[in-house]
């Protein structure tokens, strides 16, 4: 393993991979056909508890962006590694759902393809859900080296003051409030209050941002807002309410897991840590952007032939089913890597274990 590499950084998105794994399987489980039973339950806690997923990934990469000034002609090139990928599977999963799922009906034609593709680049939740996070941040790549410029000569107040705000139109945004205030400062909700946390997080000299029971605290709080509010929201409507589970994760209780899992891996010591892990981790890390990919192609595809499948005691199979979803998907990754033809779409860069960090 390369020495300068960032240990922590790498176990930062090496949980997240974990979570997104999580957040997608559990899923299922949020049904309302199932609503109040046993299975239904376990699914409420288990996608309670993995909301920290893609939280994790933004905030590592604030930190790696954010920690020096970013030029803005690299741009082209972390453009070009998040697309071409991202072009490539989203092809992939639309030419599944039209062949395989008939997303299409049974009478079209090339140019209907074409549309439903072009649709798809415009939307491409309507493809596969996932694919959310890829615009999401390329708008932060892109917006980096103003941000950038700016964090590295801003006064430490200064950066408060800005995640400060962030946090209350936060707050507006989880309960829906509608004022037109609102929809002028759009520029402080969404994903860059995580993106700025993640250098903060780093850089802010307080004794309780450096104690990992502090962070373990704010992970538990955070995993019971989300599970009791969505309990008991549900027990309310008598209906299934996923006020506390939203797309984007911008909840307390989700930024509560957050911060609280970035305070407890930020001050873990991986010298003490078995190479063997870290070595697992950083493998894994380095491969997350294409397993995140592709990872719900391998859950579709493990659910049709019913080797996934929560009928009983899901809370306990969990752990084996993102293990396999997760094994495959770097196989998948790993092999395709492989090829010089293909390398560029795998999300993966085709370089030995001991090449240049690279950055999600």
């Amino acid at each position: 393993m390369e020495e300068n590499r960032l240990v922590w950084v790498d176990c930062l998105k090496f949980l997240a991979i974990i979570g997104v794994i999580g957040i997608h399987l559990s899923s299922s489980l949020l049904n309302n056909d199932i609503l109040f039973s046993s299975n239904w339950f376990q699914g409420v806690f288990m996608s309670s508890f993995f909301r920290f997923a893609i939280i994790l990934f933004v905030m590592a990469s604030g930190y790696l962006l954010l920690r020096k000034q970013q030029s803005i002609y690299v741009i082209p090139f972390r453009i070009k590694r998040i697309l071409v990928p991202f072009i490539f599977w989203l092809i992939d999963y639309a030419l599944i759902k039209v062949f395989v799922n008939g997303a299409l009906g049974t009478s079209w034609d090339l140019f209907d393809l074409i549309e439903y593709l072009f649709m798809g680049f415009l939307n491409p939740t309507n493809i596969s859900i996932q694919f959310w996070y890829v615009y999401m941040i390329l708008g932060l790549y892109i917006f980096s080296p103003i941000l950038s410029r700016w964090i590295q000569n801003a006064p430490i107040k200064e950066i408060e003051y800005l995640i400060l705000i962030w946090v209350l139109i936060s707050i507006f945004q989880f309960f829906d409030m509608d004022s037109i205030l609102l929809d002028y400062l759009r520029y402080f909700t969404g994903a860059i209050g995580y993106f700025v946390l993640g250098y903060y997080l780093t850089i802010k000299e307080k004794r309780i941002l450096h104690d990992r029971r502090f962070g373990l605290n704010l992970f538990l709080l955070g995993t019971l807002i989300t599970m009791f509010g969505t309990v008991i929201l549900s027990y309310i409507l008598a209906d299934q309410s996923l006020f506390f589970i939203q797309l984007g994760d911008i909840t307390p209780g989700a930024c509560l897991q957050g911060i609280g899992l970035f305070i407890m891996v930020f001050n873990t010591d991986f010298s003490k840590i078995d190479k063997r892990i870290t070595n697992l981790i950083v493998k894994v890390s380095i491969s997350s952007y294409g397993i995140y990919l592709v990872n719900i192609l391998v859950i579709n595809l493990l659910e049709k032939f019913n080797i996934i499948n929560f009928n009983a005691f899901p809370i306990f199979t969990m752990g084996f089913y993102i293990a396999l979803v997760l094994v495959i998907s770097y196989a998948i990754i790993g092999l395709m890597s492989r090829f010089i033809i293909l390398s560029h779409f795998t999300g993966r860069k085709s370089v030995s274990f001991k090449g240049i960090r690279p950055k999600l």
